[in-house]
């Protein structure tokens, strides 16, 4: 009758033990052991869990690769230098040769200056022969300058030019009273400039030896 009865409760405890009730399995032996309340996992659930992280590691997130580092700028090149200009070649300023007529010689001065220059003096020398030869009884010699500088300046430049002349004149032995000097500043320029110019040809004196005398005309 005992034994009836602990069969009873056995059963009742296998009965009313959960499913979920922990167990150690030692088929060798044939003992199940419970162990608290969750089952220990038998082999196949091992094996289907061992599964499951094989998936869950191999469905891990996997950032892509970086992108490739963009190519190094070129280095900095200096553009080119620009051509040198042309090399232009500064003119020297030549005076004009003096201008010679029968009744007309023009004698030519430096920038500025009321000396004469050797060729000047020639000139000079070749009016008064000629005034000689043609019997002239009244030259006139008129001073001219260019534009540079102020009419007043000019005015008494060109006065300077004309009694040079005159000078040179009576010292190759013609009559001084016989010559009248005139200064035209630059109101009758031989070369038309603008103000400011240094115009060669405009600083001049001329010798005007005038008409001849009557009797000259006669005898020609």
């Amino acid at each position: 009758m005992k034994k009836a009865i602990l069969s009873v409760l056995l059963l009742s405890a296998v009965a009313a033990s959960p499913a979920s009730a922990n167990y150690f399995s030692n088929p060798r032996v044939g003992v199940n052991l419970n162990v608290g309340s969750a089952p220990n996992p038998t082999p196949s659930e091992l094996r289907l869990l061992g599964e499951s992280r094989t998936v869950v590691a191999e469905n891990v997130y996997t950032p892509p690769p970086a992108p490739p580092a963009p190519p190094a700028a070129p280095a900095y090149e200096p553009p080119p230098a620009p051509p040198a200009p042309p090399v232009v070649e500064e003119q020297t300023t030549v005076a004009p040769a003096p201008v010679v007529s029968s009744r007309e010689f023009m004698v030519f001065f430096d920038f500025d200056r009321s000396n004469l220059t050797p060729e000047g003096r020639e000139i000079v020398a070749k009016a008064v022969d000629a005034a000689r030869q043609t019997g002239s009884v009244h030259i006139v010699v008129t001073g001219h300058t260019d534009t540079v500088g102020s009419r007043r300046y000019n005015q008494a430049l060109s006065e300077r030019r004309a009694a040079a002349v005159k000078r040179e004149m009576i010292r190759d032995g013609f009559d001084g009273t016989m010559i009248a000097t005139i200064g035209r500043n630059f109101s009758d320029p031989l070369v038309p400039t603008g103000p400011g110019v240094r115009e060669p040809e405009n600083r001049r004196a001329t010798i005007d030896l005038g008409n001849p005398p009557i009797a000259m005309l006669d005898m020609e």
